[in-house]
């Protein structure tokens, strides 16, 4: 029973002491691993990023030629396709009618310069002497006028002639009287020459009749399509024969020896583009070709809500046509550092990227600039050298050890 009893009691005393190490021993945590991250160096741009737009490519200029006036068409010089030089004639109406109205202009210039011609010599000495003349009988009817109407007078008082009759003496003598008075007013014209107001009243026919040349002139010259510009024929739409009107389509004419590309460029782009700077322009499978923005407007299109911006481009080798569309693509204007758009988080209102420094995650708030597909630009809140994390920053919390990977 004795044995039993201390049998029991050293395993009690077993059991509370335990089977491990003693009380007095200290247990080791083990060590925390570094999270492993994609990591980005940050360095300053050596190569331009290109903005690049779609754009339509159209001729340099672009006319529908017409007649200035109406007539048959007696002449058409040229066929689609044709290139034509600038100045050359490409139709032509009928001219007869038109070519008479400038000779009857040219006669009444002539008739108005010889009117002028007289009126400032003043009139000959034969026209003087006739005029003289023509005072004398004048004057020699109305003495004959005044005799007889005095003599009429006296008929009357002794009843020998009728009222009627001195009355019709009276008259005569009257008009006698007009006649002689306008035969010595014209007379004395005669004598003393053109007056200051009959020059002026001559200049303004000879004024009058010269502008009816040039108009003349200018409506033949309007019988006639002349060739604006040297380029080619896009098509013809009359023909000989036919009678045609003021600005009813007669010849399409492109200029292509160069070409612009007109893009629509939204706000926050527009700045990317500067008058005469060089840009670079391609096709889909074609060679890439240097142009220069000749044309910003200033004003937004109410159509498209962007502004429109036209590319200069040259077109020696003809492989350019209009409608064709235009990839361009423009060096873009980089004030910060460029960093992958995955490595930007947002917090609130503020931006902020993961800078690793000493194998820790540090939160840095940045302020950013332009988004370029999948980088974006940071103004400020990195500098060149620094890391920073580069994707899935969200599950990295701030100041937690990191490793970058591959290290």
């Amino acid at each position: 029973m004795k044995k039993r009893y201390s049998f029991m009691l050293a395993a009690t005393l077993l059991i509370a002491t335990g089977c491990g190490p003693t009380p007095n021993a200290t247990e080791a945590k083990p060590e925390a691993k570094a999270k492993v991250v994609e990591v980005y160096q940050v360095q300053k741009q050596t190569k331009p990023i290109m903005l690049s737009v779609t754009g339509i490519v159209e001729a340099k200029r672009d006319v529908v030629l017409s007649f200035g006036t109406s007539g048959k068409i007696t002449a058409i010089n040229v066929k689609k396709g044709d290139y034509v030089s600038q100045g050359g004639l490409l139709a032509s109406l009928d001219t007869s009618f038109y070519q008479k109205a400038v000779e009857a202009a040219a006669g009444q210039v002539q008739e108005a310069n010889a009117r002028k011609s007289k009126t400032v010599k003043g009139a000959t000495p034969e026209e003087i002497q006739s005029q003289r003349l023509q005072v004398e009988s004048a004057n020699k009817r109305l003495a004959e006028a005044v005799r007889e109407y005095d003599q009429a007078q006296k008929l009357f008082a002794g009843g020998a002639i009728s009222k009627s009759e001195l009355d019709s003496r009276r008259s005569q003598k009257e008009q006698a009287e007009i006649t002689a008075k306008n035969e010595q007013i014209r007379l004395n014209d005669l004598l003393k020459g053109a007056e200051p107001e009959d020059i002026v009243a001559v200049n303004a026919s000879i004024t009058q009749a010269a502008s009816a040349v040039e108009q003349a002139k200018k409506t033949l010259n309007e019988t006639k399509i002349i060739a604006p510009f040297a380029g080619t024929i896009v098509d013809v739409a009359q023909q000989v024969g036919e009678l045609s009107g003021p600005g009813q389509q007669v010849i399409h004419l492109v200029d292509l020896s160069e070409v612009k590309v007109t893009v629509d460029v939204a706000n926050d782009l527009i700045d990317q583009f500067v008058e005469g700077k060089a840009v670079v322009v391609s096709k889909d499978g074609g060679k890439k070709t240097n142009g220069k923005v000749t044309f910003i407007s200033p004003v937004v299109d109410p159509n498209t809500g962007k502004y429109r911006v036209e590319i200069t481009v040259p077109n020696a080798e003809k492989s350019w046509r209009g409608g064709m569309l235009a990839q361009v693509e423009v060096p873009r204007q980089i004030q910060g550092l460029v960093v992958p758009l995955e490595s930007i988080g947002i917090s609130q209102s503020d931006r902020y990227v993961m800078v690793v420094k000493g194998g820790v995650a540090k939160k840095q708030v940045v302020k950013v600039g332009q988004v370029m597909d999948d980088q974006i630009e940071v103004l400020s809140g990195i500098q060149p050298g620094d890391q920073v994390i580069r994707a899935g920053i969200t599950y990295v919390v701030d100041g937690e050890k990191v490793a970058a990977k591959g290290e």
